[in-house]
């Protein structure tokens, strides 16, 4: 019945649009037959509003629609829905046309498409067929409107041409139109061939083809008479090539962020789909920004060579989040929840935190976040019952509201293991941290799971499934935990595979990695393999995926890398008011042409300083886990009371102690160390030690390290102990024994990303056969990497008659820093920290220790990692300054 009404609507808007009122009769009549529809979805509005279309269009151009009493008779009474060829001439001839017009309508995903043929009812052959293609109903109508003067161009020439009989075999098929697109490549596509009879249902096909070949906007086909028979001709209209895409009015966002997300490229062909497509990708762009009152619209000029397209934006102003109301919330406070949203409201300092944006996905991840807060707090049955975002009158505000249900408080209830048991049940839940009669914690079961995982995962069973089944007693108030464990098979490491490293070699990432190919899977070799490659440096980032084999029990791992520059040549001068005019060169690569090896050479030259080095690492000597270096040093620098240089060379080897965590080194050094120009008023154990020595020192080392990055850690710890030995024994005539230890820890905190680390620093120096400690082996504590807030060399113990700083045999410091991401994309952190330690002559008074706190930022530069810190003297002392900027580029605290 619908179809009914519909098609009485069509024929009733025939009448309107083809008699208007004082127009002069057409000489060519056509009968317009209700089109056919091709589509998933009802598309009978579409069909009106084409043939609508079609009638204007033809009435416009002089032709008269007619029979449409006799379509309605057969639609209405006797309930004729669909027309053939046959049926279309009969009516024709009854309704006094001279030709009829057939066609259908298709929505194929967001592509609509209108195809129609005339047939001329005296001789009852076909004299074209017509194709429109668009992805909108009004720009197919465009398309079809523009259309309609040649189509009565057309039947007009039918009317007094020679009558082609449209039967008969095809002589010839000819494509013409084409510039780009050679005339082979359209005949490839075709059903229609030479030697068939002609069929109009293939030429039907033949059209669609070519379209869906994507290069043409329109395509038409003709039957001639030839000298060498029927000629099938196909006359097409090729699509523009795009020539240029350009950007206009953004100012909030710069160009390459549009390029980034647009599809149309130039020198492809201009696709009217992606270009809306295209301006949709950019408006949502800008409303990830918070421009939600942006509009985009593509404009296209077209010239000869090609098309231009240029995407028009007006930005608007960004609209703002500026109130978050709770409600129904009562265990957990509202500014508890507005801590764990993403999703904040404009504060002062907005420009600078980007806070007060909106963006959709932000949001709804907020509110899962929200409610997995609740599942942590045992509130199982909790829920968000409403949310809206409500934009103000004067569209500069967003107004958000979210409605939570919270229930009832649950406790854990009983705990159980069940399944496939590798181990014994007892061994499995010692393994768990969740207990019986806590609050029912959602988190901490997943944590729970992940290293019931790993156990198995170590064990071979890469694909172990762990499933959470709880019972939630509502009279108890407790939730019981069933953990169904299913091993699968043992999985073997069938192939690994390494990507992204286009300067780095693969063995020297095969090296570092704890599983190979036919070994049996170890979930925690996987994770040590990651970090061993993040600590190397060489590597932005480092992903290792899994993925099936060949078979059940085989996996395939794909170890993906980041490279990031490795190499740094600087030059630069500078001045400061202690060293006057500084210049500095350095040329280092800490992977060497791919292979790992290090090497750098450095000059550094001031008014008061001079130092030169060479240093060569080859860390895997022999392609094993060996390390073996050399060091040539040349260095000097001027202190108030007295001049010291030092020139030599050093050997290092490292070797593994426990797996690839723990290597232990030892290095000799034999330099000469030259004291001169001593002040006659310095403090006595500086003019002692004025002259030439001869330092020849071995020091061991371990050091262990289980860090998930080289530059910014998020956990792991770094932990060393040395002892150096220097002596007559060892090539020369100074003697002493240093010991020295270094541990950092750092803590992963569940909130923003927040890095905590804690830092301890120890060292005790002696000397023996009746000689005094080496002026330069003394701590003198302050600076960027031992006390900051204080000078460098500032502290530490005082000659009692000349209150000069001579340094310490024992020194003792502990840090503590909070990190925190202030642009993650840049690896920019900011940094807070607390300082406290001394160096001590003899003996440790506690009482002495200083203290220094401070803010700062860190960030992975191009030049390498780059500090920049303020420390705050919480102690100032008599001709002490009460802050200090310290900066250094190179390692990392």
């Amino acid at each position: 019945m619908r179809l009914i009404r519909v098609t009485l609507f069509i024929l009733f808007s025939f009448v309107v649009f083809s008699n208007p009122a004082g127009a002069e009769r057409a000489r060519v009549k056509v009968l317009i037959l209700p089109f056919d529809m091709h589509s998933r979805v009802d598309i009978s509005e579409q069909r009106r509003s084409l043939m609508e279309t079609v009638a204007r269009g033809l009435d416009a151009s002089g032709a008269e629609v007619v029979g449409i009493e006799l379509i309605k008779e057969l639609v209405l009474e006797k309930g004729v829905t669909e027309f053939d060829e046959e049926a279309a001439l009969e009516l024709s001839r009854r309704a006094g046309a001279d030709f009829a017009l057939l066609g259908s309508l298709t929505l194929l995903g967001k592509t609509l498409s209108a195809d129609w043929r005339i047939l001329d009812a005296k001789t009852e052959g076909l004299i074209g067929f017509y194709y429109k293609g668009a992805g909108s109903l009004t720009e197919l109508l465009q398309k079809v409107e523009m259309a309609a003067p040649e189509v009565y161009e057309r039947m007009v020439e039918g009317a007094v041409e020679r009558p082609v009989t449209m039967v008969g075999k095809i002589a010839r098929i000819t494509v013409v139109g084409n510039r780009r697109i050679d005339s082979e490549a359209v005949l490839k596509r075709l059903v229609s061939k030479v030697g068939d009879e002609f069929s109009p249902d293939s030429v039907k096909e033949d059209i669609r083809a070519i379209h869906g070949m994507g290069f043409f906007e329109d395509v038409k086909v003709s039957l001639l008479d030839t000298i060498e028979g029927k000629e099938l001709r196909f006359e097409v209209k090729e699509k523009p090539f795009v020539k240029s895409v350009n950007i206009s009015g953004n100012e909030e966002i710069k160009d390459e962020r549009i390029f980034e997300v647009i599809a149309l490229k130039e020198n492809t062909i201009l696709d009217n789909v992606a270009l809306k497509e295209d301006a949709e990708r950019i408006r949502f762009l800008y409303e990830t920004d918070g421009y939600y009152l942006t509009t985009v619209e593509p404009e296209v000029t077209i010239e000869e060579a090609g098309a231009m397209v240029t995407y028009v934006i007006e930005e608007g102003e960004m609209v703002r989040v500026k109130t978050i109301t709770i409600i129904g919330n009562e265990h957990i406070s509202d500014r508890q929840i507005k801590r764990l949203m993403r999703t904040k409201k404009k504060r002062l300092l907005s420009f600078i935190m980007g806070s007060g944006k909106f963006n959709e996905l932000v949001f709804k991840n907020d509110l899962g976040l929200i409610l997995q807060r609740y599942f942590n707090k045992g509130y199982v049955k909790a829920d968000i019952l409403d949310h809206k975002v409500l934009l103000s009158e004067d569209k500069r505000w967003f107004h958000v509201t979210i409605s939570i249900f919270e229930g009832e408080q649950f406790n854990l209830g009983e705990i159980d293991i069940t399944g496939d048991i590798i181990a014994t049940k007892e061994e499995l839940l010692g393994k768990l941290k969740i207990e019986s009669g806590e609050v029912f914690n959602r988190s901490k079961i997943t944590k729970d799971i992940e290293t019931l995982g790993v156990m198995y995962g170590d064990e071979g069973y890469a694909n172990a499934e762990f499933k959470p089944l709880s019972r939630v007693n509502p009279e108890e108030k407790t939730v019981d935990v069933t953990i169904e464990i299913t091993k699968k098979e043992l999985v073997y490491i069938e192939r690994i595979d390494i990507t992204g490293n286009v300067r780095t070699r693969d063995r020297v990432i095969r090296r570092e990695l704890e599983v190979a190919e036919g070994n049996l899977f170890n979930a925690s070799g996987l994770k040590r393999s990651r970090n061993s490659l993040r600590r190397l440096g060489y590597f932005a980032d480092v992903t290792i995926g899994k993925s099936e084999g060949s078979e059940p029990d085989k996996m395939r791992l794909d170890v993906k890398v980041k490279e990031r520059p490795t190499g740094a040549f600087s030059i630069g001068v500078g001045y400061s008011s202690l060293e006057k005019f500084i210049g500095s060169a350095s040329l280092s690569q800490s992977n060497l042409f791919g292979t790992g090896i290090k090497f750098n050479v450095s000059v550094l030259f001031s008014a008061i300083s001079s130092r030169y080095t060479i240093s060569l690492t080859e860390p895997w000597l022999f392609d094993k886990p060996l390390s073996a270096g050399i060091d040539i040093f040349n260095t000097g620098r001027d202190y108030p009371d007295f001049d010291i240089a030092e020139k030599g060379f050093g050997l290092r080897f490292g070797f593994p102690l426990i797996k690839r965590t723990t290597r232990g080194n030892l290095n000799y050094t034999l330099e000469e160390v030259e004291v001169s120009d001593v002040d006659p008023d310095a403090t006595r154990i500086i003019r002692d030690q004025e002259g030439t020595r001869i330092v020849g020192s071995i020091k061991a080392l371990i050091k262990r390290d289980t860090r998930d990055d080289a530059f910014f850690p998020t956990e792991g710890s770094i932990a060393t102990v040395s002892a150096k030995v220097a002596g007559s024994f060892l090539g020369g005539n100074t003697n002493f024994l240093k010991f020295e230890g270094d541990a950092i820890k750092f803590f992963p905190l569940p909130w923003w990303d927040l890095i905590f680390s804690t830092r301890g620093q120890a060292g005790y120096l002696f000397a023996y056969k009746g000689q005094d400690e080496p002026i330069y082996e003394r701590y003198f504590l302050g600076g960027i990497n031992s006390l900051r807030g204080f000078e460098s060399r500032s502290v530490g113990p005082r000659d009692p008659v000349t209150d000069e700083i001579i340094g310490g045999d024992i020194k003792l410091i502990a840090n503590f820093e909070l990190l925190f991401p202030l642009f993650s994309r840049q690896n920019l952190r900011g940094v807070l920290f607390f300082d406290i330690g001394n160096a001590f002559d003899d003996d440790i008074d506690f009482g002495e220790l200083r203290e220094g706190v401070g803010v700062g930022v860190r960030w992975f530069s191009p030049l390498g990692p780059l500090r920049l810190e303020w420390g705050y003297n919480l102690d100032k002392r008599e001709d002490e300054r009460q802050s200090v900027w310290d900066f250094s580029m190179g390692g990392s605290f």
